[in-house]
């Protein structure tokens, strides 16, 4: 009798994957993995966890958030859009986990993906004024010893993961004359969304993808439908699961 396809050991070992940095498997209970909601253990008033640190997931991203990344990196990829991936704001590296585990399981050769963040917490707006995200407690800081060994754990720390560490205003124009197929960008405020946008936007390729994150942010969106409006992004802007995204044509 013959074993398990190939195809199958991998979308066992993706769902794996997910249900870890998700901490579904510890966190879980008995509710289905698309419906968990790790932040569900995080008291959004207070702003701080109602469990102990090591049982904290690697990212708040739902599966259906976490298959949107996924079928994004299987689109470019077989699309031939050319470039690397980047997420600009990682938090403690649960979606860097998965686009670079995705590269394994897919067997895609060539790209590289970029982990960008302050590792010091979301900096508090300068240009924006009244952003809900100023008035949070917890800044969500995550080190970059911390992001590096929650990467190294799966095994998936090499040199096709690079940190590019500091506050977008001044870290994101080192990537001048880079070329990416994927950004998703969880920048959360208004001045990290849209130094996020003014610095990697012009360096997606045509036929790549956009994800942004924390669509429900007042300022993260307004952040958006300023810079396209600005710049006249006119591509069909789709929600999936409070998370947004077009592809550039």
């Amino acid at each position: 009798m013959s074993g398990p396809s190939s195809s199958a050991n991998r979308d066992a070992y993706l769902d794996l994957l997910k249900r870890a940095i998700t901490n579904y498997l510890y966190l879980g209970s008995d509710e289905p993995p698309e419906q968990f909601r790790c932040v569900t253990h995080y008291e959004l008033a207070e702003g701080r966890w109602k469990i102990d640190p090591l049982a904290r997931p690697l990212t708040l991203l739902t599966r259906a958030q976490l298959d949107l990344i996924e079928s994004s990196v299987l689109s470019v990829h077989e699309r031939g859009v050319p470039g690397d991936f980047i997420e600009a704001g990682v938090w403690r590296g649960g979606a860097i986990v998965l686009m670079r585990a995705l590269l394994n399981a897919y067997g895609i050769e060539g790209r590289t993906v970029v982990a960008a963040d302050s590792f010091e917490g979301i900096p508090k707006n300068v240009r924006a004024k009244n952003d809900p995200v100023d008035l949070w407690k917890d800044r969500w800081a995550a080190s970059l010893e911390d992001v590096r060994g929650n990467i190294a754990r799966f095994g998936l720390l090499d040199d096709r993961v690079s940190f590019l560490v500091g506050y977008f205003a001044d870290s994101l124009k080192s990537l001048a004359g880079r070329q990416f197929a994927l950004m998703r960008l969880d920048s959360d405020s208004y001045d990290s969304v849209e130094e996020s946008l003014v610095y990697l936007y012009p360096l997606l390729s045509p036929g790549g993808i956009i994800i942004i994150d924390d669509w429900h942010l007042v300022g993260c969106k307004t952040a958006v439908m300023n810079y396209r409006t600005r710049v006249g992004v006119s591509e069909e802007l789709k929600v999936h699961d409070g998370n947004a995204f077009w592809i550039k044509t």
